[in-house]
């Protein structure tokens, strides 16, 4: 029984083609997020960080401490209450000064824990070389509770400081002549049909479709100088975005997720004591017995869900089956497993 409700959780779940905002399947091209990272030294730790006399961290706090007008020239330091760390973050698109960035702090030398530090002040540079945001904050590392909380697993090393990172400097963003647009999973189907609902939403030729994975778009005359308005208005045009046959399935769960689209050619399935024929209507015969079921050519692996489904199979019989389709060539669909 638990096996049959798994499976039908997951293809009721079969998608259908609908009109999707273009702002949620493409994105405006040069409007990117940015990586930035900083080398820096959370203290404050238990006894967890780096080794006493580490140089590594000896230097740094060395460094941080010069900077802040302390001189420790002649003094050694026990860095075991404080751990080097690289610290990295995202810089969305169009993020202004004074923007709050969460951050990930990960030591980079033999620190056991990073669990009750604080980042100190660590500049973020970008891939050119300018600092672009100062980080400084509480270190939260990685735990995973169950239902009851106990503790199944903790990642010490690493950790996150939460609206740590504060932007000092933003990425200047200058609006293209051209507006163009990339799509998040290329496909020409999609890209057709966008600039086609464009043209129809404008009243005229202003969108072509470049290739799978762009669509370029000039602005009408009434639209001149105001970028932000045009791409208001394009981006919330519906589109009925079109998509690859796809099966994903998690051999550890036995989860198993797909699209409408999957199909199945003629095919005979034995697995065990379980048999499944995907056959032409006219060779179909009735089973005699309830370790067989019998589909119509043309049937979809939300058919053969429900035929395993009334044999009783479990959901590892399914993931093996799937497996075996797609090596046969019987599987008319990406399979993909995780």
């Amino acid at each position: 029984m638990t096996g049959a409700l798994r499976f039908a959780l997951v293809f009721l779940i079969s998608s259908v083609a609908l009109g999707v905002r273009i702002k949620d399947i493409a994105s405006l091209r040069g409007a990117r997020d940015n990586q930035l990272i900083g080398y820096g030294v959370v203290v404050g730790l238990n006894g967890s960080g780096d080794k006493a006399g580490s140089d590594g961290s000896n230097a740094v706090m060395g460094q941080f401490l010069k900077g802040i007008g302390v001189d420790v020239k002649n003094h050694a330091m026990d860095t075991r209450n404080a751990a080097e760390v690289m610290v990295v973050a995202t810089l969305p698109p169009f993020s202004a000064v004074g923007t709050k960035l969460d951050l990930t702090v990960s030591s980079i030398a033999n620190a056991t824990s990073l669990e009750g530090g604080v980042l100190m002040m660590t500049p973020l540079k970008g891939a050119d070389g300018i600092v672009y945001a100062i980080a400084q904050g509480k270190v939260i590392v990685h735990k995973r509770k169950d239902s009851r909380g106990a503790l199944l697993s903790q990642i010490m090393s690493s950790g996150t400081v939460y609206q740590g990172g504060l932007l000092e400097k933003s990425v200047p963003f200058e609006a293209p002549k051209m507006i163009s647009f990339n799509l998040l999973h290329p496909d020409f189907t999609t890209s057709a049909r966008m600039a086609i609902r464009i043209n129809e939403e404008l009243g005229g030729k202003y969108a072509t479709a470049s290739d799978a994975g762009r669509v370029d778009v000039i602005s009408p005359y009434d639209f001149e100088g105001t970028s932000v308005e045009i791409v208001a208005l394009l981006e919330n045009i519906d589109v009925e975005a079109d998509h690859r046959a796809r099966v994903v399935v998690n051999e550890r769960t036995g989860t198993v997720i797909m699209g409408d689209k999957v199909t199945l050619a003629p095919v005979a399935i034995a697995h065990g004591n379980l048999r499944l024929e995907v056959a032409n209507p006219i060779a179909t015969v009735a089973p005699k017995d309830k370790s067989v079921a019998l589909l119509t050519k043309g049937a979809t692996i939300a058919d053969i869900a429900n035929g395993l489904n009334e044999l009783g199979a479990s959901p590892d019989d399914l993931v093996v089956i799937l497996n075996s389709l797609k090596s046969s060539g019987a599987l008319m669909a990406e399979l993909e497993t995780q």
